[in-house]
C-alpha cells in the first residue's frame, strides 16, 4: 500500500455499515430512475389504451396521449418511437394483461379440460369484459378496416387466442358440451355475447337505467352466458 493511501480520508459508510455512502446513493438513484421510468411506462400505455379505444389509431395523437398521461411529446418518442410502435406495444400490454387476469387460479381446472373448464373460462372472461371494456372497444375500432395495426393484432395475439379457445371447445365436445355449429360461429357469439354489453355501457345504461359494470349485473350476465351455451 502507498503511504498515501492513509492520508486519504475513508469512505463514508451506510447505516448498515460495509457499504460506501457513495455507491449507495448511486444505487439509489439508479433504482428510483428504474421505478420512474416504469410508472411513466405504465402511464403512457393507460393513456394510449383509453384514446385509441375512444378514437382508434388514426385520430388519437400522440400530443393527446402525451397530454393525458402527464408526459412531454418527446417521453413518448423516447420511450415508444412513433404511434405505430406505441400501438403495438399497448395492444401487447392489453393481453398481457388479459392473460394474467385471466390465469387460472390454483386448484382451478384447465380450461381445457372439459366443459368444466369451459364454464370457468366463460366466466372469467365476462368478469374480464366487465372490468376492461376499452379491451373490445379498440379492437372493434381496428376490426372494421384491414390494417397494419390489425394484422399485428391478428398474428400477435387474436389468431392464437382463438386457437386456444378452439381446443377448449374441442375438449369440451368430448366431455358431453352440445356444440353443433363451427368453431368459428361459436367463438363470436361467445366474444359479443360475453363483451358487447359492457363496451356500449352508455347505451345499455339509457335504455335499461341499469349499471352493466355493477357487480350483480356481471354476475347475472355471466349465469345467463353460461346457461345459453350449455343450454340449461
Amino acid at each position: 500500500m502507498s503511504p498515501s493511501a492513509f492520508l486519504r480520508r475513508p469512505a463514508a459508510l451506510d447505516a448498515a455499515g460495509g457499504v460506501p455512502e457513495k455507491a449507495a446513493k448511486r444505487t439509489y438513484r439508479g433504482e428510483r430512475r428504474e421505478e420512474q421510468k416504469r410508472l411513466t411506462h405504465g402511464r403512457v400505455l393507460e393513456a394510449a389504451l383509453e384514446l385509441f379505444a375512444e378514437r382508434g389509431f388514426e385520430a388519437a395523437s400522440l400530443r393527446d396521449i402525451a397530454t393525458k398521461a402527464g408526459v412531454s411529446h418527446a417521453v413518448i418518442r423516447l420511450h415508444f418511437g412513433n404511434k405505430a410502435q406505441l400501438w403495438q406495444q399497448t395492444v401487447d400490454f392489453l393481453f398481457r394483461r388479459m392473460q394474467s387476469e385471466m390465469r387460472p387460479m390454483p386448484g382451478d381446472p384447465d380450461y381445457a379440460e372439459g366443459a368444466a373448464g369451459l364454464e370457468l373460462f366463460v366466466r372469467r372472461y365476462v368478469a374480464y369484459c366487465a372490468r376492461h371494456p376499452e379491451h373490445a372497444r379498440l379492437m372493434l375500432m381496428e376490426s372494421m378496416h384491414d390494417s397494419e395495426q390489425l394484422r399485428y393484432a391478428v398474428d400477435e395475439h387474436i389468431r392464437p387466442a382463438h386457437q386456444f379457445l378452439e381446443r377448449m371447445l374441442n375438449a369440451a365436445v368430448a366431455d358431453g358440451f352440445p356444440l353443433d355449429v363451427p368453431p368459428a360461429h361459436m367463438t363470436y357469439i361467445l366474444a359479443a355475447a360475453s363483451q358487447s354489453v359492457f363496451a356500449l355501457a352508455h347505451e345499455a345504461r339509457r335504455i335499461y337505467g341499469v349499471d352493466v359494470l355493477g357487480d350483480d349485473f356481471v354476475a347475472h350476465h355471466a349465469d345467463a352466458v353460461v346457461r345459453l351455451l350449455f343450454r340449461r
